[in-house]
């Protein structure tokens, strides 16, 4: 989707969208992963942004309403509520989006799809809307749920993504229609969580839920011809942390730093550092327990990234992640002298083959955990630690990447899913 704008700046266009009730019901359970659990707010966020203005309130008849539940055990489910009084624009829904935390546990569908229509759509349902309720979930439910999966099949146009392999077989597939009402058209099935950010997916679900929009632009005295801008991407400030020991290589440090160049070439940035949206990238190498270098504080300069390599010196020595996190933690995410935006996911990717030293490693985990930030990492080699990697990306086995050599890392598959991932 586009925005419109006036060239000359003095008036905005925005969409208007038929009036439509969205409820997201989102699987948080224990085998999404907290980073999978993250992308799938994103898409959220994503979808919200666009589908034209949101409904003042439940009296107004016109616009969107949005509204999210999550769940995983028996009783474990957290919703925001269409007719939330303190949701009084999408900026305010977004923030609500965010706030939400992974919930982790067992898998409860059919009795959070129960929970959905009568405790969400049921009590706030406008007579004009069409209801829509989008469900996405990677995997089958427990068997001691004995509640119908086709609770939403009343008067509610129902979707649901399933995510993962084994939705390829017949018995999965059923669960999915039954969410969808039997309807086959009505399920999606998606490889990994990073698809939900494809442009391409996102614009169908755009379509589905405004079909026919509208252009509104208000009355302006500007006569200039109209201009189409790409929606950028969400806010996100990363930190790429280089691991710059003895056992990288100086070839494969240099190669791990055009890496990062490409990658900062191929994601949607911001376009200043105040931008509420887009990325900005920082890079710290790391050594021994004294070495560590922010080679870049976070930027969203595309130029900052070509001299990358050439300014960087290898050094050649041990590998202590621990200390890097908790240098990176003060002197980038908490610098001063501009740290991470208020309201930007912060995103670490370790560039390393988990062979490092365990001082500090623990408290850098700790800070890494409160500071809400979601890590990733890139393991190359045929001899990496996966007990170090399983660390420091919080367990969460779906943010591990691995490839055998370093010229893997500028596969276009390979960074378009790192690009999806991140961004």
């Amino acid at each position: 989707m586009s925005y419109v704008e006036e060239i000359c700046g003095c008036c905005d266009c925005y969409r208007s969208c038929q009036p439509v009730d969205v409820v997201f019901v989102i699987d948080s359970s224990e085998s999404v992963g907290k980073s999978n659990f993250s992308l799938a707010k994103n898409f959220v966020i994503n979808i919200a942004n666009r589908i034209g203005k949101m409904a003042k309130n439940a009296s107004d008849m016109t616009g969107s309403r949005l509204g999210v539940v999550q769940y995983s055990d028996e009783g474990n489910i957290q919703a925001i509520r269409m007719n939330d009084p303190t949701i009084i624009s999408k900026s305010s829904f977004i923030s609500k989006v965010k706030s939400m935390e992974w919930l982790a546990g067992g898998t409860w569908t059919p009795s959070a799809l129960k929970y959905t229509y009568e405790q969400i759509i049921q009590p706030n349902q406008r007579a004009v809307s069409k209801v829509v309720a989008i469900v996405i979930t990677d995997g089958r439910y427990d068997p001691k749920d004995s509640d119908k999966l086709e609770w939403l099949c009343k008067g509610v146009e129902v979707y649901a993504i399933g995510i993962g392999d084994m939705f390829n077989s017949i018995a999965e597939k059923k669960e999915l229609e039954k969410i969808a009402c039997n309807v086959k058209s009505r399920v999606k099935n998606l490889s990994v969580y990073a698809e939900l950010a494809a442009e391409e997916f996102l614009e169908t679900v755009e379509a589905l839920l405004c079909p026919e929009p509208e252009i509104f632009c208000p009355d302006s005295i500007c006569t200039q011809a109209i201009v189409l801008g790409p929606l950028v991407g969400r806010p996100v400030d990363i930190v790429f942390f280089v691991d710059g020991s003895e056992r990288t290589g100086k070839e494969n440090f240099v190669q791990v730093l055009q890496f990062i160049r490409q990658t900062a070439h191929e994601l949607r940035l911001a376009t200043h550092d105040k931008d509420l949206q887009g990325a900005r990238i920082a890079v710290i190498q790391y050594g021994g327990e004294k070495e560590q270098n922010v080679l870049l504080g976070f930027t969203h300069n595309l130029t900052s990234f070509q001299t990358l390599p050439s300014r960087a010196v290898y050094y050649e020595s041990s590998s202590h992640v621990g200390t890097a996190i908790q240098y990176a933690i003060k002197n980038i995410v908490h610098s001063r002298a501009g740290g991470a935006r208020k309201h930007a996911e912060v995103s670490f990717v370790f560039i390393t083959d988990g062979m490092s030293n365990n001082k500090n490693l623990a408290e850098g985990l700790e800070l890494i955990q409160a500071n809400s930030i979601i890590p990733c990492a890139i393991a190359v080699g045929s001899n990496v630690n996966s007990e170090k990697l399983a660390q420091l990306t919080l367990r969460d086995t779906a943010s591990v990447f691995v490839l055998k050599q370093h010229e893997q890392l500028f596969a276009v598959p390979f960074v378009r899913n790192i690009v999806q991932w991140l961004g």
